[in-house]
């Protein structure tokens, strides 16, 4: 089967026709407009539509995938993905079956299914992107929660005001940095300038590992997963892993008593996964 699989993010829009491995990908920045958006999702779908005998096509959305309304609900860092019907948009435009599925949701399925988490009990998964979204498995299975929102670990008001999809975001790290700076960088710049030992740039750096590193903590001791995954762009970071690390082992330390250190690994397929995942969700509903 001839996958079209297409990752809505909000810094970029990734793509691939998916068989049984991702192929031909492109990537385009997400646009500030939801008609810019609808645009350059047009350009690209007709795009493959010209070389591949596509079937299905399959996306992996921030947010909340209503799957009776066909809308994507909920917050993220891509408001306007929210404000239009996504399903009808897309099945009516290319005759084709759409599907669509949360991104953490997607990351999840390909690493149960294809990558290091293999017969998972319980489980965490955290991507980190723009935002941070997230999936919880229990006893082999994905929990959505009452309202659909289980996994949004995101909004967690991480020191009393601020989400962690802010605090333990590289993409708002680079933000602040650049308004510090007056110029624009990008995360991986501003972790350059940390390994050059540019003072701002380090301070920024290791807040960023400070608040993801609090935000495994409270989560292993309200969810006490098994192990917990980390997935999404950064974690191509050198080091990344032993940063957090040493911000648990301080956190560890600030007077509780705390039996249990989480487990943590990164994902098999990290920036990919939302892809393959996506794809699977067209396989599994066959």
């Amino acid at each position: 089967m001839t996958i079209l699989t297409i990752d809505i993010g909000g810094s970029s829009v990734k793509s691939a026709i998916y068989t049984d491995k991702l192929e031909d990908r492109n990537h385009f920045f997400s646009p500030p407009s939801l008609n810019e958006m609808q645009v350059k999702l047009d350009q690209l779908i007709s795009y493959y539509l010209e070389k591949y005998p596509i079937e299905a096509i399959a996306f992996s959305v921030p947010g909340i995938p209503n799957h009776d309304t066909g809308r994507v609900e909920g917050v993220s860092s891509l408001r306007y993905i929210h404000q239009f019907d996504f399903i009808s948009y897309f099945s009516e435009k290319y005759q084709r079956p759409i599907y669509f599925e949360n991104d953490a949701n997607c990351a999840c399925k390909a690493e149960v299914q294809l990558g290091i988490a293999g017969e998972v009990k319980n489980a965490l998964f955290m991507v980190i992107g723009t935002g941070i979204g997230g999936t919880i498995i229990s006893n082999g299975q994905i929990l959505s929660g009452e309202h659909a929102y289980g996994g949004e670990f995101g909004m967690m008001l991480i020191d009393g005001r601020h989400e962690l999809s802010e605090l333990g975001s590289a993409v708002h790290m680079a933000r602040k940095y650049s308004i510090l700076k007056g110029k624009s960088y990008t995360g991986e710049e501003v972790f350059a300038l940390a390994d050059q030992g540019e003072i701002d740039a380090v301070a920024a750096t290791e807040k960023l590992y400070h608040y993801l590193a609090l935000g495994i903590y409270n989560l292993q001791y309200m969810i006490d997963p098994e192990y917990i995954v980390l997935g999404g762009g950064i974690t191509k970071r050198r080091n990344l892993l032993k940063h957090i690390l040493r911000k648990l082992d301080e956190i560890m330390n600030y007077g509780q008593v705390c039996p249990i250190t989480p487990k943590i690994r990164l994902a098999k397929f990290g920036n990919d996964a939302n892809l393959i995942g996506a794809a699977l969700t067209v396989k599994s509903s066959k």
